[in-house]
């Protein structure tokens, strides 16, 4: 604000106009608006301002500062956020949003509620369409919704639900199984509406299943409206039981149709033998279709009727490390009928050949020809060589209009340059008629290019130049697999073609400005991340940076000194098998003020507590 004698901008512009800012600022600077003076408070008392709540990873709140927030807006909320908000106590979240009867969103993901918690807010919230929520005993929840008559009765205008199993993992043993099996009625039984329904199981490494699985019992038709099922976790066996009880029962309804379907980690086949009605549910829904996700799943027997099919609709498809006995260029064929197509991830689609060849390229092109509205491609986790093809992935990419990418990732081998092939030269004489010789320069003729020179020709540099409004760009060795903490015999090697990729090739990653996220993994050709940044506002708009097993120098004097100009980060993950956190580590760190999340893995790290606590306290 500007004074001048006793003049204030902010007196000329009316309350109307001032609330249409304030709903654009994010409602975790609420409290610090409501204290910059009466006018500002009175305005952030507005029901427009409270109507949708997002208060997801609302830093620095207390229980008090929820309190005065859910108090202050309880008449107005309709859609209220606050995932990963662990912070909040669960007497706290059930009182203050138990006040809020006008609810219709709510999304609990990640937050410390207990079973009672949870009930005590839906008794009191009634007109809940949309719900997501964390559960740490999935049997105790499910008898507790049996139960209530109050909570059935809320649930009835439900149509969205989503739910995050957080139950105690036991390890899988031969002689001593340490989990048992229940059977419940289903949340669907009290819920005539619902439309869309996805589970989250609590990702674990190894063999670990959940201590209680409750397998639902679906005795009515109550998922005629279904239209959408998701999973993002099939390992986990309460998450598999719960998914595909609920998929199979709705397949066997008659004019059951999806829309958004995930079949993540099916297997086809089997299923065609043991449930037919579930394959052929799932043909016929190919028609209305808009998302897939069929990754990690052996698709044989389906990718022949997405083949045959007349239309597709789809615009978001995922492939990712699909199991088939054909080649990719099937996959590729299926997605270049989705005209569509918006979102493609083929991320290690190599259907048992680790290596592309020209026919895949091939089919890429078609892909890129034919569906225009692409803005997402994720061909990570894919070899591809310039001795097995003709010409180059981005020579592919850049012959078509790709300017409107939002998102793309691709492995490292897939950008090398292509070497130039050196011209033969002569003794420097020529044939000139019979008898006759004429002296000729050595310097080779200007002509056209040829395909294989590459004096002057960057890939990344000529990416940047066709798709300047990327958002996303992940730049990932094929042969990575995980992280470093995993032992190094599961882990191999990089590729030979991978080693080319240096310094001089990373540099071009500045070009784009508008980047919002950046994950660089493995990369062995690269000794310092200092290439990356050339001006102080190269990386100004980057919100979250991944980098994994980069360069050799970590324990290096000023390696990490390139972390002061990414000062809009918010959160910053760290890889390396070697690591030493000390001052010359943090004090980069603390450039990035804005930094909400850091994580770093190691196998060997040396860790200086003193160092760690000053950090801490200046964050």
């Amino acid at each position: 604000m500007e004074f001048y004698e006793e003049f204030c901008w902010f007196d000329k512009i009316s309350d109307d106009i001032l609330l249409r800012i304030f709903i654009f600022v994010p409602r975790t600077f609420w409290k610090d608006l409501t204290k910059v003076c009466t006018r500002f408070e009175n305005i952030c008392l507005d029901k427009e301002i409270f109507r949708v709540s997002d208060l997801t990873s609302a830093y620095g709140w207390s229980n008090q500062d929820l309190k005065y927030y859910l108090r202050a807006g309880c008449r107005y909320i309709e859609t209220l956020h606050l995932s990963h908000c662990y912070w909040f106590s669960s007497l706290a979240l059930s009182t203050y949003i138990s006040k809020c009867k006008n609810i219709q969103h709510l999304s609990l993901l990640d937050c410390k509620l207990t079973t009672q918690g949870l009930l005590q807010i839906l008794r009191s919230v009634v007109n809940l369409e949309s719900l997501t929520i964390s559960v740490s005993n999935l049997l105790d929840f499910s008898n507790a919704i049996n139960d209530s008559k109050e909570v059935q009765k809320s649930l009835k205008n439900l149509k969205h639900f989503g739910l995050h199993n957080q139950e105690e993992t036991v390890s899988y043993s031969a002689n001593s199984i340490g989990f048992h099996v229940s059977q419940q009625v289903a949340l669907f039984q009290h819920c005539p509406s619902i439309e869309s329904f996805s589970v989250i199981g609590t990702p674990c490494i190894g063999q670990k299943f959940a201590k209680r699985l409750v397998h639902p019992l679906i005795t009515k038709n109550n998922l005629c409206n279904l239209k959408a099922v998701s999973i993002n976790d099939t390992e986990n066996a309460t998450s598999r039981l719960y998914f595909f009880s609920v998929l199979v029962r709705a397949c066997k309804l008659p004019a059951i149709h999806f829309t958004n379907l995930s079949v993540a980690g099916l297997d086809f086949k089997k299923a065609a033998t043991t449930h037919s009605y579930f394959v052929k549910s799932l043909q016929g829904s190919l028609p209305t279709l808009k998302r897939l996700d069929l990754s990690k799943s052996e698709i044989d027997e389906f990718e022949t009727s997405m083949l045959k099919s007349e239309s597709l609709n789809l615009t978001h498809l995922n492939l990712s490390h699909v199991r088939s006995e054909k080649s990719c260029v099937g996959l590729l064929n299926i997605a270049s009928r989705c005209k569509n197509l918006v979102s493609l991830n083929l991320k290690g689609a190599t259907s048992g050949c680790r290596v592309w060849g020209q026919g895949e390229l091939n089919g890429l092109n078609s892909v890129l020809g034919l569906c225009h509205s692409l803005q997402d491609l994720n061909l990570a986790g894919i070899h591809l060589h310039e001795e097995d093809t003709e010409s180059s992935l981005v020579d592919v990419l850049i012959r078509h209009n790709i300017s409107e990418f939002k998102s793309l990732a691709l492995s490292v081998c897939s950008l090398v340059a292509r070497t130039t092939k050196k011209p033969e030269i002569s003794n420097g004489y020529i044939s000139k008629g019979l008898g006759k010789r004429q002296r000729i320069s050595r310097v080779q003729e200007a002509g056209p290019a040829s395909n294989n020179d590459s004096k002057g020709h960057n890939s990344l540099s000529d990416l940047s130049k066709s798709c300047p409004k990327l958002t996303s760009l992940e730049i990932i060795d094929a042969d990575c697999r995980g992280s470093c903490i995993i032992p190094v015999s599961s882990n191999p090697n990089p590729c030979e073609q991978s080693h080319k990729f240096n310094d001089t090739d990373l540099i071009n990653v500045a070009n784009w400005k508008k980047l919002k996220y950046l994950q660089l993994t493995c990369l062995p050709g690269v000794k310092s991340l200092s290439c990356l940044c050339v001006k102080s506002d190269d990386f100004s708009n980057l919100k979250v940076l991944h980098l994994t097993n980069i360069g050799l120098g970590a324990l290096a004097p000023g390696y990490w000194s390139i972390l002061q100009y990414f000062t809009q980060l918010r959160d910053l993950r760290i890889e390396q098998t070697l690591m030493k956190l000390d001052e010359r580590f943090y004090t980069p760190c603390l450039e990035c003020i804005h930094l909400q999340r850091l994580v770093i893995v190691s196998r060997h790290c040396k860790v200086q507590s003193k160092p760690l606590e000053n950090f801490v306290e200046k964050v």
